[in-house]
């Protein structure tokens, strides 16, 4: 098989004059300190700080957020334009990995008035960003399966009572969802009734743990979106869209791994581990504080927690807890 030849990833001409190549590593030097806020330095950390900019698992809203406070670039700094630069605003545009690439290897070129760019010259940078960018791209997918075999840090306590919250309740099916409502006063009924439980839980395995009381966003907030990170399909998370209530349910299929998840990781991590103990009185009170604030949710026909199906979860959680111990989770 023949392999097409392609252009190197840095967009150069195979032939550059000095002047030009000169114009360029101005060009890129004073936008990258502009930027990043210090002058080039060494290639390797250089495209590492560029992964702030360019990692595909970046956060949208700290990227608008710092895209926004980046500096105007002076009238004089000429742009390189694409691959080497990429415009994010009026008089803004950030180096990318190609152009501080390129930015190296303008900068090692010797003093004459045309250089001949070879593939010996360019092939170690296509390398180098071919590896950085197969890294970037895989981490994402990596992260995934990171969180859903228990490779990375531990469920956190409150997003682990919402799993439970949602099991005690009996919310396996479609049919009985739990709905998370589009907006107002019954979503937050919602929400409080259950952050009530799980608050209760986490006083007793985390009683350090600072609790946001003034933010009860259990269906509607982090913990919900933490714990189905590590359930993945097993929680069904239905957004609440265009003024259309949602819903929130675990597979009857996926309610063993969802068991085994919580019991998993309430013995990981850089933190007090659960006891079989301090388990069953951290879901005893899960479940009092649960049948307290259901009634103000049975109008809306979610209820559905049955004190038989309660004592089975218990004691399924518990021998959980158990055999995680006995494996050193």
């Amino acid at each position: 098989m023949t392999v097409p030849q392609t252009p190197s990833l840095l967009g150069l001409p195979e032939y550059l004059e000095a002047t030009k190549a000169q114009s360029l590593v101005t060009a890129l030097t004073k936008t990258w300190t502009a930027t990043m806020g210090k002058p080039p330095e060494d290639l390797d950390g250089d495209l590492a700080a560029c992964r702030r900019w360019f990692d595909p698992v970046a956060q949208g809203q700290r990227l608008r957020r710092e895209l926004a406070q980046l500096r105007q670039l002076s009238p004089d700094v000429s742009d390189p334009g694409p691959p080497l630069t990429l415009n994010v605003g009026p008089a803004k545009r950030l180096v990318t990995p190609e152009g501080r690439c390129a930015l190296d290897l303008l900068t090692s070129l010797p003093d004459r008035s045309v250089h001949a760019l070879t593939d010996a010259q360019l092939m170690p940078y296509d390398r180098l960003l071919a590896h950085l960018y197969a890294g970037w791209g895989r981490h994402r997918l990596q992260s995934v399966v990171d969180l859903l075999v228990g490779s990375t840090k531990p469920l956190q306590i409150p997003a682990a009572g919402v799993v439970i919250a949602l099991l005690v309740n009996r919310c396996t099916s479609e049919a009985r969802a739990l709905t998370r409502f589009a907006l107002g006063s019954t979503r937050d009924i919602v929400d409080r009734a259950f952050f009530g439980a799980v608050q209760a839980f986490t006083d007793v395995l985390a009683p350090r743990r600072r609790a946001r009381r003034n933010d009860p966003h259990l269906v509607s907030g982090w913990m919900l979106y933490e714990a189905a990170r590590r359930l993945g399909e097993g929680l069904i998370v239905q957004e609440a869209r265009n003024g259309h209530d949602g819903k929130v349910w675990i597979r009857a299929e996926a309610e063993g791994d969802a068991i085994d998840v919580v019991a998993r990781d309430l013995v990981r991590g850089n933190r007090a581990h659960a006891t079989q103990e301090r388990l069953g009185l951290a879901y005893d009170a899960l479940v009092s504080a649960l049948r307290k604030d259901l009634p103000k949710l049975a109008g809306f026909g979610l209820v559905h927690e049955r004190p038989q199906h309660s004592r089975e979860l218990r004691q399924r959680l518990l021998e959980a807890l158990s055999r995680r111990i006995e494996a050193g989770a």
